[in-house]
C-alpha cells in the first residue's frame, strides 16, 4: 500500500469496503445496490446521493478487480503527475460526465419505445402497486420489458470514472506503452485507448441482447475526462502539474 497515491488509496479502500458490505449486508436481507447504485433519474429507486455512491459499487469480483487495477497501475501515476487535488476533480468529474451520457442514451432509448420525453411511469402506462410493477398501457409486453429494464436497472461501478484517468493518461503520455490480456505485445496508450472508446460506441449503438455493460457511461467518462485534462492543459497552466 505504501506504493499507491493518496487519493487513489482512498478510492480503492472505499471500493473493496462497499464491494464487502454489499455481500455483508444480503445477509440481513438488505440490498445495498437499491440504495447506492444509480437509477434512471425518473425510476422510483433514484436517489440524489446515488450520482456518487454509485461510483464505489461494484457488481461482482471481476468487475471490482478489472477496474482497480486500472485505477491503481494508471491512476496512481496521473495523481503523481496532477497532484491529488486534481486527480480527484478528474475522478469525480469524469464520473458525473459518465453518468449524464448514460442517462441521456437511457432518454434517448426511452423516447423511441413511447414517442415522449422523459416520461413518467403512468404516461408508459406502468403503475407501482404493494411495491411491484405493473403494466396497465397498451404497450407489448416486450416494449414493458425493455422499460423496465431501463427504469430499474441499476447502474453501478467506477468503470466511467477510470475511463476519464485512462483518457488524461493517453493524452498526457501518448507513447508509453500499455499490455492488455490476449495480446502479446504493447500497444502505444494513442492508439490502444481510443480504439477501447470506439469500441465502446459501436457495442452501445449495437444493443446486443444480454450486453448489461454501459457503454454510453465508458463514452461519457472518457469524453469528459478529457476535456477537462484538455482544459487544465491549456488554459489552466499556472496550477497544473
Amino acid at each position: 500500500m505504501r506504493t499507491l497515491t493518496p487519493v487513489v488509496k482512498q478510492i480503492l479502500i472505499g471500493c473493496i469496503v462497499l464491494f464487502a458490505g454489499t455481500y455483508l449486508m444480503e445477509a440481513r436481507n438488505i440490498d445495498l445496490r437499491q440504495w447506492l447504485s444509480v437509477f434512471y433519474p425518473r425510476s422510483p429507486l433514484f436517489k440524489p446521493w446515488q450520482l456518487v455512491t454509485h461510483m464505489f459499487m461494484h457488481g461482482n469480483l471481476g468487475h471490482i478487480v478489472f477496474n482497480m487495477f486500472a485505477l491503481v497501475s494508471i491512476g496512481s501515476v496521473i495523481e503523481r503527475f496532477m497532484g491529488g487535488k486534481k486527480f480527484l476533480q478528474l475522478y469525480f468529474i469524469s464520473g458525473f460526465g459518465a453518468i449524464l451520457v448514460h442517462f441521456i442514451s437511457q432518454a434517448v432509448e426511452l423516447y423511441n419505445i413511447t414517442g415522449m420525453w422523459f416520461p413518467s411511469l403512468s404516461d408508459m402506462g406502468m403503475t407501482v402497486v404493494d411495491e411491484r410493477v405493473r403494466a396497465v398501457g397498451p404497450m407489448s409486453q416486450t416494449q414493458y420489458d425493455e422499460i423496465f429494464q431501463l427504469v430499474f436497472g441499476p447502474v453501478l461501478g467506477a468503470s466511467g470514472a477510470i475511463y476519464g484517468v485512462v483518457v488524461a493518461f493517453a493524452y498526457l503520455f501518448p507513447n508509453s506503452e500499455l499490455m492488455i490480456m490476449f495480446i502479446p505485445y504493447p500497444i502505444k496508450a494513442k492508439y490502444l485507448v481510443p480504439a477501447f472508446i470506439v469500441l465502446d460506441v459501436i457495442l452501445g449503438i449495437s444493443s446486443i441482447q444480454g450486453d448489461s455493460i454501459a457503454h454510453f457511461a465508458h463514452f461519457g467518462g472518457a469524453l469528459f475526462g478529457f476535456a477537462l485534462v484538455f482544459y487544465w492543459r491549456k488554459f489552466d497552466k499556472r496550477n497544473f502539474y
